[in-house]
């Protein structure tokens, strides 16, 4: 693999996702962020014990649901309650339909995991709200660390191979697509064959459904590269902004019109991050699980999150 990409051109480039310290956080806990407005303190016993790596919103109970290190929690209203009996350290996470979720990681129980692919689950699914969790394909093949969703068309990024994988039948079989690192992926609800992933050099954006991607046009006030991407409810509308982000500080950014400006700080280190309304977002940090009700601009800690 080459290891440096060039920006965008007249010609078509295929994508080199370089691996830097910011595309880190996916795989290991991120470093501490600069200081910034921190979230407001959670109510003791509420905790999220391990790593958190994906969120989302069950739209069947409308609770918040987080993968983790140590298995699936939702965040009831008393506090975090694990789901189910399966403690996989789950990477990839996406919530499809209400009660389903589809999810990669590694075995939870530490005598099963070994080094190599075999540690690995593949894509596997859960129709009953994460109690249970059946295998999809891929297992023992593939680790997928970022996963998103469209219809029955399913993208992830397997860590295994470094490679963008598609599936057009709901992960049941995949194409390999591009080879690279990279830290997040987020797909156009609107053009299914339309991809935004993040990159060391900036966000780099794919339109033939991930064979290719090119790096965007540098943004002058981000100094700080992206690490999550997530497309906002309404793309393409009325809505703004279309697209949000989270750099390694934490300052969360939100392309407008007029381009992309902060628009608030989670005052910690990303781990995670889920566009769930048009206005809401959830994210998580080496410190809390946060929401926005107001597109980024002020959060809440939902709970506090622990090692």
């Amino acid at each position: 693999m080459t290891t440096a990409c060039r920006r965008p051109g007249a010609a078509s480039l295929r994508l080199c996702l370089v691996a830097v310290v910011a595309v880190g956080v996916v795989a290991a806990c991120a470093r501490p962020a600069e200081s910034g407005p921190g979230p407001v303190s959670a109510p003791p016993g509420n905790a999220v014990s391990g790593h958190v790596h994906g969120l989302g919103i069950d739209p069947g109970d409308g609770l918040a649901y987080v993968a983790t290190h140590r298995g699936l929690v939702r965040l009831e209203p008393d506090g975090a309650a694990p789901v189910g009996d399966t403690r996989n350290d789950l990477m990839g996470f996406a919530v499809t339909g209400p009660g389903q979720y589809l999810a990669s990681g590694h075995p939870g129980d530490l005598q099963e995991k070994s080094a190599g692919p075999a540690s690995s689950l593949g894509l596997v699914r859960s129709t009953d709200g994460g109690r249970s969790w059946t295998e999809v394909s891929l297992a023992g093949a593939a680790d997928l660390h970022a996963i998103t969703v469209v219809g029955s068309i399913v993208y992830g990024w397997d860590s295994l191979t470094a490679t963008v994988q598609a599936s057009h039948d709901g992960g049941r079989t995949w194409e390999p697509r591009s080879r690279g690192s990279l830290a997040d992926l987020a797909v156009d609800p609107t053009d299914p064959s339309h991809l935004w992933a993040t990159t060391p050099e900036g966000i780099a954006e794919s339109r033939d459904g991930g064979h290719t991607f090119t790096l965007v046009p540098p943004i002058p006030a981000m100094s700080d590269p992206l690490v999550f991407v997530e497309t906002v409810p309404d793309l393409h509308g009325d809505r703004e902004p279309d697209l949000v982000g989270v750099d390694t500080r934490g300052r969360v950014w939100g392309r407008y019109g007029d381009g992309w400006r902060v628009s608030g700080e989670l005052g910690a280190a990303p781990t995670a991050l889920a566009a769930v309304g048009p206005d809401r977002y959830l994210a998580a940090t080496t410190e809390a699980v946060v929401s926005s009700e107001d597109a980024g601009r002020t959060w809440t800690t939902l709970a506090p999150v622990t090692p």
